[in-house]
């Protein structure tokens, strides 16, 4: 609003308000740059409202400060330096109750506050008023004068309309930042979809996606397994963490873009991104912004926040990159399944060497060649929450990659398969060389040596198995040596029947071969299972008939002793019964069966018996 004063001198400082308001929405209208714009609008304000300072103070919101963005008349070092707090100062005060306020003396305003470096002695009156648009606090302009000078309703108006203006000015220049910013990241967001869809669909494969994204997130990036484990890629150096601990938003679907995890020793900062696939993860896309400064100087690991297109540049990777995933599991599980289908075919009973050759040469020609002499190992969980564990998909794959990773170390030319419910190791005898080809003769062969070799190899995969899944139990079988394919049936069954043997006797973790079954084995080459159960009834019959069990547990005397070796002391101890107490049942033992234990044959057959019990009826009382 133009000052309303009587004589001529008023009407000239109304027409140049008047004019300087012309100019300042000319100018709003057609400069571009809005920092020229505000620098202008800076200097001629002082000079039309007849101060010796202009000063603008915009509002950083994060903060809850005003910072000094520019002057004329104050010191021009102090620019984007001087910040006052909400309510600090009168600069503050004006900001923070949004009302102008004329202040003739500062040197006895208790609201003014004296910033070193800024103000001036010789200012003595100020006058401050808001810049508002709407509801929203833009920031403040202030005018000093050397003179003290009392600020009339009319200056007050003036300074609001160029107030107002600047609000203007500065929403203008939001508002273009933001479409030029919105227009940028439409750019880079169709760029950054048409180089990963260009790649997905040239069959780029894996790598190349990877190095696309890295290079567009300006950052290292690999992927690791829904384990943690960082996928395996040949011939490429992965990130420094071979394992992360995910944090347990990724996996529960809360998080579904990248998000900031400190891992390791060193609590590196890295990015991930969840990759998924109908809704599973099926891996994290993790990124390594550049690391802080090393050296004795270097503080504590930070990761700048993400920007815009290094955002977008992981979350298009990662829809690419589950694609390429899916792909890669897709083939991996046709391949899986062909094998595993070729396998459980060798394994059934019944087929003629040349079906059994025939499969055998199939296999070869998918390059999963049979050894001419192999031992069969069965790899099976102990617990129902071991089991659990390997019927999940992800956990599937890692138990296959680390075995499968493992044997083609050890024994080149072994063979895995990896079943919902166990695993199967075909390994070659003899060793071998990269081909599967054995590098001796099946005549050559020094059976306790190989059986030892496999024994040592089971053991490493036992020890590897505990370390993808601490807690869990596994335990292994293995079969005699094969000789040919059609000796894998036989020798798969063996594997089995020593697993079954171990379970029932209360193993976990352990490592069993039919070979090391002793005795036993007679029993389990028995094919009829009512010949067995007759010899049991024959030799321990009489112990269990109600007569004898009113007695004294002679039955349970007489395990003990087996498991004693038959040494009498160590099993009254056992049986915490006195030593005359326990000749007293071998005494009825001995009058029940008819058998002398201090015999050397009565003992082999009564221990053999008592482990034909245990196959028939492993939960007998």
């Amino acid at each position: 609003m133009p000052r309303r004063r009587p004589d001529a001198e008023s009407a000239a400082a109304q027409l140049r308000e008047l004019l300087f308001l012309q100019r300042l929405s000319m100018a709003a209208a057609t400069t571009v740059e809005p920092d020229a714009l505000l620098a202008l609008v800076i200097r001629e304000t002082t000079e039309a409202m007849g101060t010796d300072v202009c000063s603008l103070y915009l509002y950083d919101a994060e903060r809850a400060e005003l910072v000094l963005t520019a002057t004329n008349g104050l010191t021009v070092s102090s620019v984007g330096r001087a910040r006052l707090k909400l309510g600090e100062g009168v600069t503050g005060w004006v900001a923070e109750h949004r009302q102008p306020l004329a202040v003739p003396k500062v040197a006895v305003e208790p609201r003014f506050r004296w910033i070193p470096g800024v103000d001036d002695p010789r200012f003595t009156s100020m006058l401050s008023v808001p810049i508002l648009a709407g509801p929203r606090m833009i920031g403040v302009l202030n005018v000093q004068t050397v003179p003290t000078r009392e600020f009339d309703g009319a200056d007050l108006d003036f300074l609001g309309a160029i107030a107002a203006g600047v609000a203007g000015i500065i929403e203008r220049s939001e508002l273009q930042r933001r479409l030029e910013t919105q227009l940028d990241e439409i750019r880079s967001s169709q760029e950054i979809h048409e180089r990963f869809t260009g790649l997905a669909l040239a069959g780029a494969g894996l790598d190349a996606i990877l190095e696309a994204i890295g290079a567009l997130a300006r950052a290292r990036v690999d992927v690791y397994d829904p384990q943690g484990f960082r996928l395996p890629r040949p011939g490429r150096p992965g990130l420094t963490p071979a394992r992360l601990g995910l944090p347990p938003a990724l996996a529960s679907g809360e998080v579904g873009g990248p998000m900031l995890a400190h891992v390791g020793r060193a609590r590196r900062p890295l990015w991930l991104t969840p990759i998924r696939a109908a809704g599973e993860l099926v891996a994290v896309l993790a990124a390594e912004p550049p690391g802080p400064p090393s050296g004795p100087a270097a503080g504590p690991p930070a990761a700048a926040a993400l920007g815009a297109t290094p955002r977008r540049a992981l979350e298009h990777g990662a829809t690419v990159l589950a694609l390429e995933l899916a792909k890669e599991r897709a083939a991996a599980e046709v391949e899986r399944r062909l094998r595993g289908d070729l396998l459980e075919a060798l394994l059934s009973h019944g087929l003629s060497v040349v079906e059994a050759n025939r499969l055998a040469a199939q296999a070869g020609r998918l390059g999963s060649r049979i050894a001419d002499t192999c031992f069969v190992l069965v790899i099976e969980p102990d617990d129902a929450s071991t089991a659990g564990r390997l019927g999940s998909r992800p956990f599937q794959d890692r138990v296959h990659a680390t075995i499968d990773d493992l044997c083609a170390r050890r024994v080149p030319g072994a063979l895995v398969v990896t079943r919902p419910t166990s695993i199967l190791a075909l390994v070659p005898a003899g060793g071998g060389d990269e081909s599967g080809e054995p590098v001796a003769e099946a005549r050559a062969l020094d059976p306790v040596h190989e059986l030892r070799r496999v024994t040592e190899l089971a053991g490493g995969i036992r020890a590897a198995l505990h370390r993808l899944a601490p807690g869990a139990a596994f335990s292994i079988g293995i079969g005699n040596l094969a000789a040919g394919p059609q000796g894998l049936p036989l020798a798969h069954d063996q594997a089995r029947q020593a697993l079954r043997l171990v379970r029932r006797s209360g193993g976990r973790n352990q490592i069993v071969s039919y070979h090391s079954l002793g005795a036993l084995r007679l029993l389990l080459e028995v094919r009829d299972p009512m010949a067995i159960a007759r010899f049991v009834e024959e030799t321990l019959g009489p112990l269990r008939h109600p007569a004898a069990r009113r007695s004294a547990p002679l039955l349970a005397t007489l395990e003990a002793l087996v498991r004693h070796r038959w040494n009498r002391r160590a099993t009254a101890r056992a049986l915490a019964l006195h030593i005359n107490s326990l000749a007293y049942r071998i005494r009825g033992i001995e009058a029940a069966t008819g058998l002398e234990l201090d015999d050397p044959e009565a003992r082999v057959l009564l221990t053999v018996a008592l482990q034909a019990r245990a196959l028939l009826t492993p939960d007998a009382p």
